[in-house]
């Protein structure tokens, strides 16, 4: 954590020279070769001025082991006082949010053998309103949660001790004639750990959203950083307010933001700013065969097309992951989200995710 002296891209200098490729190769590769990843930063976006140039050139870089084995962390940058240089903060004891999380689905709960049988005997109602459908999906969250719960709770430890089990079936094999009870049991946990070290990284790449990464490759040092890196740039641990009060307990970041885009919302005008469509007509029009193109009717295939299209690594819902559950629910879910659609031009909200 210091004064690198080096810009890594164009958005790191304002108001001086523009930057060239030259001035950011150098540094890019070496972060990259070296596999290390930047913490990310709160206050200021730069951290160096000369009064006139404002450059961001002072940084906390980290390699995989700081990013697997230390709590997702932001860096402060705080007010230079004196200095041309503004120093960067680093709060090592974080407050551990033990706020009751919200269910997710995972889509290796998709493969598990009772998955389809869980959700037939869940969904009870016809499918006839989308009011019938939200009814079903809370009954089958309900049911999945217990699923959850019950078989992919845990996931680690049960990884561990799997592993201790195996190695102690194979120290036994070692020490003594091995028996077909013996080669039995190995086989039964090798069978076990695999799956389990399937599920794992199932659910790790879905959480990291590493979409370089194929299932199977083995969990590097690599995969885990991007995890965590991805979870720090995806929360807020601090948050300097309007009188430059830097606010780190969770419930004041939390009312911070509430009044914050409450003040936005403002009061209603009678008159609403339009843009004039004479200007409007100054610039690239379409011409009538792309006019009728937008508004033309969308058939059945086409929606269904879209819904099969999004990626296994949706982000986290709180009920499905679209491509691997829904293509399980069966023929009745799909038909009833083409007439929602058809008839409305949207998806309810329970499906909307």
């Amino acid at each position: 954590m210091g004064d690198f002296n080096s810009i890594l891209g164009v958005e790191d200098r304002m108001h001086g020279n523009d930057v060239h490729e030259n001035e950011t190769r150098d540094f890019k590769e070496t972060i990259e070769d070296c596999n290390l990843a930047e913490l990310p930063t709160v206050g200021r976006e730069y951290t160096w001025t000369n009064g006139h140039v404002f450059s961001r050139i002072d940084r906390a870089i980290v390699n995989d082991s700081w990013m697997i084995n230390m709590p997702p962390q932001q860096v402060q940058i705080m007010n230079s006082m004196f200095s041309d240089h503004s120093p960067l903060g680093l709060e090592l004891e974080v407050r551990r949010d033990n706020r009751k999380r919200p269910f997710k689905f995972y889509n290796c709960m998709a493969d598990h053998p009772e998955f389809v049988k869980i959700v037939e005997n869940s969904w009870t109602r016809k499918n006839e309103r989308m009011e019938d459908v939200w009814r079903n999906l809370k009954s089958v969250k309900a049911a999945l949660k217990l699923l959850n719960n019950e078989e992919f709770k845990n996931v680690k430890e049960k990884i561990k001790n799997t592993r201790k089990e195996l190695n102690e079936i194979q120290d036994n094999m070692k020490n003594a004639d091995p028996t077909n009870h013996l080669f039995e049991e190995e086989k039964k946990l090798l069978l076990q750990l695999e799956k389990w070290d399937k599920i794992e990284e199932s659910i790790y790449k879905q959480k990291s959203r590493v979409q370089w990464l194929r299932l199977g490759d083995t969990n590097s040092a690599s995969f885990f950083a991007s995890m965590k890196g991805r979870k720090a740039q995806n929360q807020i641990t601090k948050l300097t307010n309007s009188n430059g009060e830097i606010l780190t307990e969770a419930r004041r970041i939390e009312e911070e933001v509430t009044d914050f885009y409450k003040s936005l919302m403002g009061t209603a005008k009678e008159n609403i700013p339009a843009i004039h469509p004479g200007w409007m007509r100054n610039g690239p029009l379409l011409n009538r065969n792309q006019q009728l193109q937008l508004i033309a009717p969308y058939t059945r295939e086409e929606i269904l097309e879209a819904l099969k299209d999004i990626d296994d690594m949706k982000a986290l819902g709180g009920m499905v992951s679209m491509n691997a559950s829904l293509k399980k629910l069966g023929r009745s879910l799909e038909m009833t989200l083409w007439r929602q659609y058809w008839n409305s031009s949207r998806l309810g909200k329970c499906i909307n995710l």
